[in-house]
């Protein structure tokens, strides 16, 4: 009877383990900024049902983890977390150091140019490098806009905004998107007498930690992502956010 006992015993803490095992495999660590109406602090938005879609809730738990984009990818990159979305291809090697991007992008950045028409004359893609520039930490936009440097590099929006407006930058460049969502905030800083031109479209990918468990993670979001785009469900699913923009896919 005892023995019977210490092998159910036995059976029962094995159960147990693995089934801790298999609930740690399936949670998605995901580190990211708070971009509001994709991922904002409470884990929902636009990227948040996205993400889900592609990993369906019975199989992966969404696990957020919020710090700027800077921190974000440095923990990804530490594999301390599996995931985090928004790089560009052309992010400098620094930043892509560790990572694995997603095979497809899954969005683009809009990039605007916001001036003072008083003081600088409507920006063109090819004479930037004439201007002061700034834009936010951690993100390479003179690789992506093929500048020969890197501009001044601010916290956020509300910085870049009072650098134009004082005068201390002719240029601030931000993601079109992430523009909106701040000036609809309460206590933003208002655009005027600014004003904002489109640049370019810059395709964005997630990045994956380069170990067993990112390297898993992208397998899966990589088949699934070309699956759904085939059958149509991507479109779909697109059509209901009108914030985000589908890639053509080969």
């Amino acid at each position: 009877m005892m023995y019977r006992l210490t092998v159910l015993l036995f059976c029962f803490f094995i159960v147990q383990s693995a089934l801790a095992e298999q609930k740690a495999q399936s949670q998605l660590q995901i580190s990211t900024p708070v971009w509001p109406g994709f991922t904002n602090a409470d884990g929902t938005g636009a990227y948040a049902d996205l993400f889900q879609l592609i990993y369906p809730k019975d199989q992966t738990e969404l696990v957020w983890h919020f710090s700027n984009f800077g921190r974000a990818i440095h923990l990804v990159q530490q594999g301390k977390h599996h995931m985090v979305p928004g790089l560009s291809a052309y992010e400098s090697g620094k930043e892509h150091q560790g990572l694995l991007l997603s095979a497809h992008p899954f969005d683009f950045d809009l990039i605007v140019a916001i001036y003072d028409p008083t003081h600088t004359a409507p920006p063109q893609l090819e004479l930037l490098k004439q201007h002061k520039l700034a834009w936010d930490l951690a993100y390479d936009l003179h690789l992506v806009l093929g500048l020969p440097e890197k501009g001044y590099e601010v916290l956020g929006i509300k910085q870049g905004l009072e650098l134009v407006k004082n005068r201390r930058v002719d240029i601030y460049l931000a993601e079109k998107s992430e523009l909106h969502q701040y000036l609809k905030g309460a206590g933003a800083v208002q655009l005027q007498p600014l004003r904002y031109q489109e640049m370019l479209r810059d395709p964005i990918y997630l990045a994956f930690a380069d170990n067993e468990s990112g390297r898993l993670f992208k397998a899966l979001w990589d088949k699934r992502f070309l699956t759904l785009y085939k059958t149509g469900q991507l479109k779909q699913f697109y059509q209901t956010y009108p914030q985000l923009t589908l890639p053509t896919l080969p």
